[in-house]
C-alpha cells in the first residue's frame, strides 16, 4: 500500500472540512486581496528572501468555493554574492473555504503557479533566468475586520518544489468582499 507524503495528508484531511452553509462569514460573489508576501526560495544549501506586493482576485462558484487568480509583484534578495530576483508569480487556484469561528474562515488552495526568477552572480551580468511551473497550494486564514465585508488574511504558499528548489511564500492581506 502506498503512503503519502504529510502534506498530502493533511491536504487530503483539509478537504474532508464540510463547506460553510448559511452563517455570519458566507462569501460574497467576487472579492479582492491586497497585501505583502515574504518569499522563501530554497536553492541547495542557499536562501533567498524577498518582500514582494501580491494581489488576488476571486470569483465564487458556490459557497465555500471559489475561482482564486494570485499575482506577486518583483522582490529580490542577496546571499553569498547572488542574487535572485524574483519576476513574477502567476498562480491559479481553485479555493475551498470553512466557517471555523463566527468571524474566522479557514481556506486551502489547489491550482497552479509560474514562477519567473533572474539570477544575478556577483561578477554582474545576468547567471540565467528560468520559470519554475507546478502544482502550487496554500493554506490560510481569515478574519473580519471592521466591516461585514472587510476581512484580515494570512496566509501560507507553496509555489514549487522539485529539484532541491523550493519557493514558497508567507502573505499577510487586506481583502475587500463585494
Amino acid at each position: 500500500m502506498k503512503t503519502h507524503p504529510p502534506i498530502i495528508r493533511l491536504l487530503l484531511a483539509l478537504s474532508l472540512i464540510p463547506l460553510s452553509g448559511s452563517n455570519a462569514l458566507a462569501t460574497e460573489w467576487v472579492h479582492a486581496d491586497l497585501g505583502a508576501a515574504r518569499t522563501t526560495i530554497e536553492v541547495g544549501d542557499s536562501k533567498f528572501t524577498p518582500v514582494m506586493p501580491r494581489l488576488d482576485l476571486g470569483l465564487s462558484l458556490m459557497d465555500g468555493i471559489m475561482l482564486e487568480l494570485q499575482y506577486a509583484g518583483t522582490g529580490d534578495d542577496t546571499d553569498a554574492g547572488t542574487n535572485i530576483e524574483i519576476a513574477d508569480v502567476v498562480a491559479a487556484y481553485l479555493r475551498m473555504e470553512t466557517v471555523i469561528r463566527s468571524h474566522v474562515r479557514l481556506y486551502l488552495l489547489l491550482g497552479n503557479a509560474e514562477t519567473t526568477l533572474n539570477v544575478q552572480g556577483s561578477a554582474g551580468p545576468t547567471a540565467g533566468s528560468g520559470t519554475y511551473k507546478d502544482f502550487s497550494w496554500g493554506i490560510g486564514m481569515e478574519e473580519q475586520f471592521g466591516s461585514e465585508y472587510s476581512l484580515l488574511t494570512l496566509e501560507y504558499t507553496e509555489y514549487y518544489n522539485h529539484d532541491e528548489v523550493v519557493i514558497s511564500a508567507l502573505s499577510i492581506g487586506f481583502k475587500l468582499e463585494y
